[in-house]
């Protein structure tokens, strides 16, 4: 029984690519009843290649290649080939099944399965396509070597160059008492950022109904610590944001800004909505200014602690704040009754998945959703390119947010002044026009 489930090793004598290569020459004449599956893993998004998704998904052809005599290669670029002895399409296609499952909430597996015109895998009977699979076996081993020389040439280059940077430390658990010192001594003031919530009606003036505060991180980093990623570690970040939290919270009740007296949003911890800091904040704020203030939880914070939420949502929604859920994405936003939970409004995650989701048959999931959510409670976020757009007035959200959208809004306003500007200048010309014939 020939069982190759050796973890991939991207290059040297031993690379699963020229094992496979190798494989494959020497079964030229043993093709009978043989099958081999090309999964492209590959193909799916980068948060659906991470180490222990590939270890899953090789571990999952382990009851086939021991049924059938089998081997998988797990090559270079992520994607795994299968092959078999004495197994049917149909007992090969039970362990691809649960591939497919595995990635269902991919993009590229959002549709309707259809072998004809399958993007997830190819098949090999290679009793009559012995020669195509030689063929994909050669063109992973040039590819592989085509990217090592391409390593080692930027290997060389920086040794004659610009030394390589040198990596970020993670952030530790020890790093956090220094870091907090620094935040709470530091004057974050210049690092706060703001961004505005647009109103986008198509053909209409955008409306800037709130600005988001926040702290740019890549500035804390560089003034603080610049030789760590703040970001290695989500719950040691997720920490040090209740820090962060505090320190803004002291700017804004401190701050002589007319711009910063109300018609804004803060994405807090649940702890800090409910922390002596938040109070003195509260008490200096008059009932019309709560109420135009947006108070932002994360979707993690909530269901960590679902008892200090509803504790900090009472509370906030009995002094006047409104309440938005932040950190959903398409995947997650089925989950949410954003009515039972009591939030006010929900942020959606805009990218290119979304985008590209809505043009497959669960599309529709996405469009009842928003629709159940209420499109006019709901802001669409991380704006990042023109798609956001088509993609917003798609769902009926008109509620956006986003670098790409403060650029719109910038073209927008110099667009109407330039029309302002041609028109008063066609009216001038016939004015003179017209003095002139007179």
């Amino acid at each position: 029984m020939d069982n190759s489930t050796s973890t991939k090793q991207p290059e040297g004598q031993f690379s699963q690519e020229k094992v496979f290569l190798d494989y494959v020459k020497r079964i030229g004449k043993q093709t009978d009843n043989r099958r081999a599956v090309h999964v492209h893993l590959s193909r799916l998004r980068p948060y659906h290649q991470r180490d222990h998704h590939l270890r899953i998904a090789q571990n999952a052809c382990e009851d086939l290649i021991a049924k059938f005599s089998g081997t998988v290669f797990r090559l270079h670029n992520n994607d795994l080939v299968v092959v078999t002895t004495g197994a049917s399409v149909a007992q090969i296609d039970e362990t691809i099944l649960r591939l497919r499952y595995l990635f269902s909430d991919d993009p590229m597996l959002a549709g309707d399965y259809d072998l004809q015109a399958d993007q997830f895998c190819s098949w090999f009977d290679l009793d009559h396509q012995y020669a195509d699979l030689i063929a994909l076996a050669v063109k992973m081993n040039e590819d592989l070597d085509t990217q090592i020389r391409r390593e080692k040439a930027e290997a060389i280059a920086a040794m004659h160059g610009k030394p390589p940077a040198k990596p970020k430390i993670p952030l530790m658990p020890s790093h956090l008492a220094a870091v907090s010192k620094a935040i709470n001594q530091a004057d974050l003031s210049s690092l706060m950022k703001r961004q505005s919530i647009f109103l986008v009606n198509k053909d209409q003036k955008p409306e800037a109904l709130f600005k988001e505060l926040f702290f740019s991180i890549d500035q804390l980093q560089q003034t603080l610590l610049p030789t760590h990623d703040l970001l290695s570690n989500r719950w040691l970040f997720q920490d040090l944001t209740r820090y962060l939290d505090k320190r803004m919270l002291v700017i804004l009740r401190q701050n002589d800004d007319s711009s910063l007296t109300r018609s804004y949003s803060l994405n807090l911890n649940i702890s800090t909505a409910l922390s002596d800091e938040f109070l003195k904040l509260d008490h200096t704020l008059g009932e019309s200014v709560r109420r135009s203030i947006v108070i932002e939880f994360q979707l993690l914070d909530v269901f960590a602690d679902i008892g200090s939420f509803t504790f900090a949502r009472d509370f906030l929604r009995e002094r006047g704040y409104k309440i938005c859920l932040d950190g959903i994405t398409h995947l997650s936003l089925p989950m949410i009754d954003r009515r039972t939970m009591g939030f006010d409004l929900i942020k959606l995650q805009w990218n290119q998945d979304l985008t590209k989701f809505l043009t497959t048959p669960r599309g529709d999931e996405i469009r009842n959703t928003v629709k159940k959510v209420d499109p006019n409670r709901m802001i669409l976020c991380h704006c990042g390119a023109e798609d956001a757009i088509a993609t917003s007035h798609e769902l009926g959200i008109k509620l956006m947010q986003g670098f790409y959208i403060d650029k719109y809004v910038k073209n927008w306003a110099a667009s109407k002044k330039e029309k302002s500007k041609n028109l008063a200048d066609a009216m001038g010309r016939h004015r003179a026009e017209a003095d002139h014939d007179a």
